[in-house]
């Protein structure tokens, strides 16, 4: 298998490239891939491929590009496919020949046997590029969920892809803002197709792309296909609903200890992880590691070491100190190439590179338990839309009035309009951020804000997969082409800058094929939410964790942390403060001395706050990023 590893590709419709191109992107995705590189150009100069690689299988086979039988396909691959060797079986018997062992040749073959329906076939964490010389087309294809990152960006009449937006960059395109997709991300989270760099886009989840003599093509091959509300009655008995999950989790966890280097897990005091590790075990030697954070508030490496007690596996923890996170802010900046809003990208960051050091490259984690299984508290809270007549009736009242005062803003009319109500977590979130950062906004961006309506495409492109479906289903879906691959999973970045490989299970569509069909009653059945999950995986498991309440992977607030308000206010007093074409300079000095002047421990309702500053300032260094047109220097003035 070829995982956390760095693609590259360029395609010209007239030819002209001779892998010098290569160079400047290769050097910027080594990081990701330090155990070998290599490159391919086309005889007619139509396209390159480059790849750096991470090896966990078959470390000494599997160079990439791969070239097909006859050389006229070629095949860059980051991440990898799960079940391959049935599927290696099945095309061998059927006359194809291999020239490598690593999973990612599937890839090739199934496109030359089955076109652009091999995805049907592919499971995993993925996202790869292929170069078609005889029909002069390049395709690429994204995981379902959106784990493995994968940008483009056209050009002079070319065409650049990419793992990383430094990568795109370093291929010439401009690093300008795109104040429209910054102002998408205060509402509800990134588009699915956007990026903060104006030009670079991300190819969405569960999307393939193709580009030939007739343009650039993005298609959904896969999506959240939830049932209509109408279809969630009880199919067969819980008993066996229960038994289902738990050989779904475990099959989905298996295929992912494959590898011929040593495995670790995550483990935190929560559900999700506990399950992974305790599915994991029953597998393969495993080593666990925990975040000890030191606040007692945070931390629950006490949780994990005994779950580790209790499975029998080795456990590590790696402590995580708040004192520290401000020097590493800049450093998540530049691996994530994105926004923070909460300093556990740091200290994800700071784990990674500590199982790296402990001789770590593949490790398992516990994302997706609450997306598919409904555990987050806002998703509970839609539920009950769903459960309770009396619930339904007094939310709609209670949007009645938000309408009849006039104080919703057009991105929550449209949703309200559209679906009838308000998903919890984008009422949350416009309570905690894009309702108190408009007081932190320059004028002109606190306008264009105020008019955005980042719901409106949303639900367009969504709008057959919507309708009819339970509300936390619809907040699901929702979350799924936001908040989720434009900020959660963007850890990836985080771990790849370490050369950390992480696989995740409950992300598996073949468990989310089982899970969606799920009635809503089931969900909440004994009142501490997740209960198919935590019922299904109760005799493996501490009572504490299956039945404890969600905490989630939160860190202590850098509010609490004077070094980081003395730096942002020094920031503050320098020249390129006038630059930042969204925040006034003004207001966030008033909101670091109202955070100052509070008590430590009593800061953290102006943390999210003082996170996008601090990260939207240090991505804004680390690239470059300008307003002004390509070509031109500066900003807004000050």
């Amino acid at each position: 298998m070829r995982p956390v590893c760095g693609i590259v590709a360029i395609r010209s419709a007239d030819g002209g490239l001779d892998g010098g191109e290569l160079t400047a992107p290769m050097a910027d995705l080594r990081p990701r891939g330090p155990d070998g590189e290599g490159t391919w150009v086309s005889p007619t100069g139509r396209a390159a491929l480059g790849h750096t690689r991470l090896a966990v299988i078959a470390p000494d086979a599997g160079r990439q590009p791969v070239a097909g039988p006859d050389g006229t396909v070629r095949l860059v691959v980051n991440g990898e496919f799960y079940g391959y060797r049935e599927i290696r079986a099945e095309l061998r018997a059927a006359g194809c020949r291999f020239r490598t062992g690593s999973d990612s040749e599937i890839a090739l073959h199934l496109y030359l046997r089955d076109g652009r329906r091999a995805l049907e076939r592919l499971r995993g964490e993925f996202a790869f590029v292929l170069w078609d010389e005889r029909r002069a087309t390049l395709f690429a294809a994204r995981d379902r969920f959106g784990v493995k990152p994968l940008y483009y960006t056209e050009r002079d009449g070319r065409l650049y892809v990419a793992s990383t937006v430094r990568a795109l960059l370093s291929c010439g395109a401009p690093a300008r803002w795109d104040t429209a997709a910054f102002a998408a991300h205060l509402q509800l989270g990134l588009p699915p197709d956007r990026t903060l760099f104006a030009g670079i886009r991300q190819l969405p989840p569960g999307c393939h792309l193709i580009a030939d003599a007739h343009g650039t093509r993005v298609t959904p091959y896969w999506d959240l296909d939830y049932p209509p509300a109408g279809e969630l009655a009880a199919r067969g008995s819980l008993d066996d609903h229960l038994d289902a999950v738990r050989e779904r989790t475990d099959e989905a966890v298996r295929l992912r200890t494959v590898a011929d280097v040593p495995l670790a897990c995550h483990l935190s005091g929560g559900l999700d992880s506990s399950a992974v590790a305790a599915s994991a075990a029953r597998h393969t030697r495993l080593t666990a590691f925990t975040v000890r954070f030191d606040d007692p508030a945070f931390d629950e490496s006490a949780v994990a070491r005994r779950t580790a007690a209790h499975l029998a596996i080795d456990h590590r923890e790696v402590a995580s100190e708040r004192a520290h996170f401000a020097d590493h802010l800049r450093d998540v900046v530049r691996a994530g190439e994105m926004v923070q809003e909460n300093s556990h990208g740091i200290a994800r960051y700071l784990h990674s590179a500590h199982i790296k050091k402990a001789g770590f490259t593949a490790v398992l984690a516990g994302e997706g338990g609450d997306e598919l299984f409904l555990g987050y508290p806002q998703f509970r809270k839609d539920l009950t839309l769903s459960l309770s007549a009396d619930a339904r009736d007094k939310a709609d009242r209670g949007y009645a009035r938000l309408v009849a005062a006039g104080l919703l803003p057009p991105y929550l009319r449209t949703l309200l309009g559209t679906l009838g109500f308000l998903p919890s977590w984008i009422v949350d979130r416009h309570l905690a951020v894009t309702q108190p950062v408009a007081a932190l906004l320059r004028p002109d961006f606190a306008a264009e804000l105020a008019r955005a309506d980042a719901a409106a495409p949303l639900l367009a492109a969504g709008a057959g997969l919507l309708a009819g479906r339970a509300p936390a289903h619809q907040a699901t879906y929702l979350f799924a082409k936001t908040w989720l691959p434009g900020y959660l999973l963007a850890a990836e970045r985080l771990d790849a800058a370490q050369a950390v490989e992480v696989r995740l299970p409950l992300f598996d569509h073949h468990l989310f094929d089982l899970v969606r069909h799920t009635p809503p009653a089931w969900y909440d059945k004994d009142g501490t939410g997740k209960y198919p999950l935590r019922a299904a995986m109760r005799h493996r498991l501490p009572r504490e964790v299956t039945e404890g309440r969600k905490q989630g992977f939160l860190a202590p607030p850098m509010a609490d942390d004077d070094t980081l308000l003395d730096a942002l206010r020094e920031r503050l007093a320098g020249p390129g403060a006038g630059d930042d074409p969204f925040f006034d300079p003004h207001a966030v000095r008033a909101l670091l001395d109202r955070l100052a002047a509070a008590p430590p421990g009593q800061r953290s309702g102006g943390e999210k706050l003082l996170q996008l500053v601090a990260s939207t300032a240090e991505l804004a260094d680390e690239f470059g990023l300008t307003t002004a047109p390509s070509g031109q220097k500066g900003g807004n003035g000050g």
